[in-house]
């Protein structure tokens, strides 16, 4: 079974709107982007029907279960045992909570836990 978690998901779509927002409007710098974005929420809508309809499909295809995040108790515990940034310490708390014990990723950091495997992937620029 495939499972992920509500900000991994959150995460993805905020890639991919970022990355189609790019290609929209021409802005490359990440706070440039993110200014005009917030400035021209049109762009926004344009490129998220796209990445939700994308992502939705995606999971259905897959049947991938969306779990919800673990607490930011639960956060907080992993960051101060693990020595991880939150969002990837969110994760291995959800992981933990839920007893997820093998983990497919491209982030490194991941390698600090002692408790999940990494699955190794291929690297995405090949």
């Amino acid at each position: 079974m495939l499972v992920t978690s509500t900000n991994v998901i959150e995460e993805v779509a905020y890639v991919l709107i970022k990355e189609r927002a790019k290609d929209v409007t021409g802005i490359s710098r990440h706070y440039d982007l993110l200014t005009y974005l917030r400035e021209h929420s049109d762009i926004v809508k344009q490129v998220a029907d796209e990445v939700i309809s994308d992502v939705s499909n995606l999971l259905t295809a897959l049947k991938i279960v969306v779990l919800a995040p673990a607490n930011y108790s639960e956060m907080f515990d992993v960051i101060k045992n693990y020595g991880l940034l939150p969002n990837v310490a969110l994760i291995v708390a959800t992981c933990r909570y839920y007893g997820i014990k093998k983990i497919a990723t491209y982030d490194e950091d991941f390698k600090k836990v002692d408790f999940l495997e990494v699955v190794e992937l291929e690297d995405r620029s090949s």
